[in-house]
C-alpha cells in the first residue's frame, strides 16, 4: 500500500493550521501533484482512496490521469484532515500543537484515531491502493495504529509517497 500526502496550498505556505478547511492545490502544490504523478506512472496502481478535501482529490486526479489504466478514485470520507476548531486559518507553533485539546472545537485524539482506524479497516486490500490523505491521517496511521513507513518517516512532506507497511 502506498501513501501520498497531497500537495501544497497558501495555508502550508503560510504555516496556517488548515484542517477542515476546503483550500485548494495552490500554484506549487499543482507542480507536485504533476510530479508525483509522472513519478508513480511506472507503477500499475490498482486503486486510489482520498481524501474527500478538495486539496487530497486534486492530488489524487492528476496522479489517476498518469496512469496506463486509470485508476477509480474512492472518496472515503474518514481519511480527511483532523478537525483543529478555533485554530483553522492560524499560524502553527509548538505550543499550540502540544496543548490542542485546549482549544474549541479540536477533534479529540480518540475521536481522530478510532475515525482513521475505521477507514483503514474499510479499505479493499487487493492489488496496489493507494491513499491520498494529509499529514495528521499519516502521522496517526504511524503513531497510533501500528503502521510503519518505508522510507522511515516521523513527517511526511507535500506529495512525498511512501510504503505503508502494517
Amino acid at each position: 500500500m502506498l501513501y501520498v500526502r497531497h500537495g501544497q496550498t497558501d495555508y502550508n505556505s503560510s504555516n496556517l493550521w488548515m484542517g477542515s478547511i476546503d483550500s485548494p492545490l495552490n500554484k506549487e502544490g499543482r507542480i507536485q501533484a504533476e510530479n508525483v504523478a509522472a513519478e508513480l506512472s511506472g507503477i500499475y496502481i490498482d486503486k486510489i482512496y482520498s481524501s474527500p478535501l478538495i486539496r487530497a482529490y486534486e492530488t489524487a486526479q492528476f496522479i489517476a490521469e498518469k496512469q496506463i489504466k486509470t485508476p477509480e478514485i474512492v472518496v472515503l470520507p474518514g481519511l480527511r484532515e483532523r478537525c483543529f476548531g478555533e485554530l483553522e486559518g492560524t499560524v502553527k507553533d509548538e505550543v499550540t500543537r502540544k496543548n490542542l485539546a485546549l482549544y474549541s472545537g479540536v477533534e479529540s485524539e480518540g475521536d481522530f484515531v478510532g475515525r482513521i482506524e475505521y477507514s483503514m479497516s474499510s479499505i479493499d486490500r487487493k492489488g496496489l491502493i493507494l491513499i491520498v490523505s494529509h499529514s495528521a491521517v499519516f502521522r496517526c496511521l504511524i503513531e497510533n495504529l501500528g503502521y510503519s513507513s518505508t522510507p522511515s518517516l516521523e513527517k511526511i512532506m507535500n506529495c512525498q509517497v511512501v510504503q505503508l507497511n502494517i
